[in-house]
C-alpha cells in the first residue's frame, strides 16, 4: 500500500516506515550519527566527510568527492556568505529547536536554502512541524533547483530520488551541486553543530 493518510511530513516518515515489513532495513541504511565530541576530534573537514562517505558502494563517486573538497577549502560549506547568513538565521530563529533535534530537517532547509529562487517557492512550506515538499510548485525550475529539492527531499525523508550513480555524473551535477549535496550528508550525519564551526585545521 503505497498511499499516506498522515498530512504532517514528520508522520509520513513514521507512516511509511510502518508500512515496511518487520525487521525491514533498505539497502545501506541503519542509523548512524557523529557525535559533537567525534568531529570535534577530528578538526579537519576532509576527514569527517570521508567518514560521511566511506559507506558508500561507488569508488569512483568517492574518489569525485575528495578531488572537490580538496581543491575547493576545507572551510567551504555553503553556496555563499547570504547563503550562509540565511541559514544561520533560520538556525537561531524560531525553528531552533527542530534544527537541533533533527539533522534531517536541518540537512534538507540547508539545500533549499543555497539557491534564492527555490527557496522563495520551499520557504512557506518549511515550518516548525516539517517540510512540506508536496506543496512545493516546481514547474520552470533549473535543473540545479531540480537537484537540489530532490536532495533535500531525500536527507529529509530517507528516499533515494537521486541515485549515486547521478551524483557521480559530472555532466548532470556540477561540482558546486555535489558539494552542497554532501555538506548536507555531513549536517545530517554530524548535526547543525557543524556549520558553527568557524575555522577548521588545516591538516
Amino acid at each position: 500500500m503505497s498511499k499516506l493518510f498522515c498530512s504532517s511530513p514528520q508522520l509520513c516518515v513514521l507512516e511509511r516506515q510502518m508500512q515496511q515489513p518487520p525487521g525491514y532495513r533498505p539497502r545501506g541504511g541503519g542509523i548512524w550519527i557523529m557525535n559533537e565530541a567525534e568531529w570535534r576530534n577530528r578538526g579537519n573537514y576532509l576527514e569527517i566527510v570521508d567518514c560521511v562517505v566511506s559507506r558508500m558502494q561507488m569508488e569512483h563517486l568517492k574518489r569525485r568527492i575528495e578531488e572537490i573538497f580538496c581543491e575547493a577549502g576545507q572551510k567551504l560549506i555553503f553556496s555563499s556568505p547570504a547563503h550562509k547568513e540565511k541559514y544561520l538565521l533560520l538556525m537561531r530563529g524560531k525553528r531552533a529547536d527542530i534544527f537541533g533535534s533533527h539533522p534531517n530537517y536541518a540537512a534538507a532547509v540547508f539545500l533549499l536554502s543555497a539557491d534564492d529562487g527555490l527557496w522563495e517557492r520551499a520557504k512557506r512550506h518549511v515550518t516548525d512541524t516539517g517540510i512540506y515538499f508536496d506543496r512545493i510548485r516546481l514547474g520552470g525550475v533549473t535543473l540545479e533547483q531540480y537537484i537540489l529539492f530532490h536532495a533535500a527531499k531525500d536527507v529529509h525523508n530517507g528516499t533515494k530520488h537521486i541515485r549515486l550513480s547521478e551524483l557521480a555524473d559530472r555532466e548532470l551535477v556540477a561540482d558546486r551541486l555535489l558539494r552542497l549535496i554532501v555538506n548536507a550528508f555531513v549536517i545530517q550525519k554530524c548535526g547543525v553543530g557543524m556549520t558553527k564551526q568557524e575555522e577548521w585545521n588545516a591538516d
